[in-house]
């Protein structure tokens, strides 16, 4: 006889993942995901040829016509990108549990699957041809821009001036934004409180202003610099979304202890290989040590915010991730300092990046024939690509994100 493990009602939840993606992810909601049906069977490759303008000329009546050149290229959009997690769950576990553990699990990996997605395509913000910044908006050019309730109309007036100048449809211009953003325009429109609850929808649109659907995502890419400079002090400390790394002169065993080095440099060095295993304890070295931080930590910093740490120089570390990321620090130096703190805010036009999700999440739950468990599975694959035409469609928005009243 069969196990039964209808509880676990995998067909409902591969319904309720699907539902999530295409229901209620930003990205998908700016996306154009009409190539999908091209491969929806099989193939994992789909090209487009851009082609050039033939420009008109003046005709002249029993002249003949100037003949054009028209140019083509290629691009290609490839799905390569499959990602997966296995979860194995006790009987025992189960029935000790206050939680439905498999309910449990399944959303998390639904969610999990959900936010890779909004990150990719929100991710392609940097194949767009125009930039504003803080000199778009009254501010210093080549700076992050500023956000307040002053400047907020001005991003769109701006992207729209980029927008319109090459004749970009008005219908479907969307504006995906983080948390800071979307708190300084609620601010600026007060006035109007029902302007957030009447523009909302299915797609996570909060508001439609100034002729733009407007959209949170806390997705968005982000990235900071940190300065080490000068040798740490011990007791100094930074924190990143909330997590708080110590430097010391003893590296003790307390989670997120960062041994200080020979050298400022190799204390550096101390710092990019922390992140790079967050979960491994290293022990106290001349040149080398750091405690693992805690489970909740890891998921916060890699698994959800995704902050990798890259050493750019020999005294700068070079921090991305996304989301609404805060930063802080405690150095005894001056010089070692968190700078250019930035966050990308997406402006486009609807269908500007194209994705073809593949295989749409799937949960699959399976009984281990050696072990008294389930085994409860999760698949998603998917491909992205900003063609040419898109990215004339797209602006990216640098956003000064040192304006810490994100939580």
């Amino acid at each position: 006889m069969a196990n039964s493990i209808s509880d676990l009602r995998p067909a409902f939840w591969a319904r309720e993942a699907q539902r999530s993606l295409f229901v209620e992810n930003k990205a998908m909601a700016i996306a154009n995901t009409t190539l999908r049906n091209i491969v929806a069977g099989e193939g994992d490759t789909v090209h487009r040829t851009i082609i050039s303008y033939p420009a008109s000329a003046t005709y002249t009546p029993g002249s003949d016509i100037t003949n054009r050149t028209v140019t083509g290229s290629k691009e290609t959009l490839s799905i390569s990108t499959w990602l997966a997690s296995k979860v194995t769950v006790d009987d025992t576990e189960k029935r000790q549990s206050v939680i439905e553990l498999a309910t449990n699990i399944s959303n998390k990996m639904m969610k999990d699957h959900n936010n890779r997605i909004e990150q990719a395509v929100l991710a392609e913000v940097t194949s767009a041809l125009w930039t504003l910044d803080d000199g778009n908006v009254s501010g210093t050019s080549g700076n992050n821009a500023i956000v307040n309730t002053n400047t907020v109309p001005q991003f769109f007036i701006a992207a729209d001036t980029k927008l319109d100048a090459i004749d970009a449809p008005k219908a479907g211009r969307t504006a995906v934004v983080g948390g800071h953003f979307l708190g300084q325009l609620k601010l600026q429109q007060a006035a109007r409180a029902t302007v957030f609850g009447d523009g909302v929808n299915t797609r996570g649109v909060v508001a439609n202003l100034f002729g733009w659907d407007i959209l949170y995502s806390n997705n968005l890419p982000w990235s900071a610099t940190l300065t080490i400079d000068t040798q740490p002090t011990d007791g100094d400390t930074f924190t990143i979304a909330g997590v708080v790394f110590t430097f010391k002169t003893t590296q003790g065993t307390t989670a997120g202890n960062i041994n200080i080095c020979a050298s400022a440099a190799t204390t550096l060095d101390n710092v990019v290989t922390t992140f790079a295993d967050l979960a491994t304890t290293v022990a106290e070295a001349t040149d080398a040590g750091y405690q693992a931080i805690s489970d909740e930590n890891i998921f916060l910093l890699r698994d959800k915010r995704r902050i990798t740490a890259t050493e750019a120089t020999s005294t700068t570390i070079s921090f991305a991730g996304y989301g609404d990321v805060v930063v802080s620090e405690t150095f005894a130096a001056a010089t070692n300092v968190f700078s250019a703190q930035r966050q990308d805010s997406l402006f486009a036009v609807k269908g500007c990046v194209d994705i073809i999700v593949q295989i749409p999440p799937k949960i699959e739950v399976t009984r281990d024939p050696d072990q008294f468990s389930d085994i409860i599975k999760s698949l998603l694959g998917y491909g992205k690509k900003t063609y040419a035409d898109g990215a004339r469609e797209m602006v990216r928005v640098k956003i000064d994100a040192s304006q810490s009243d994100w939580s």
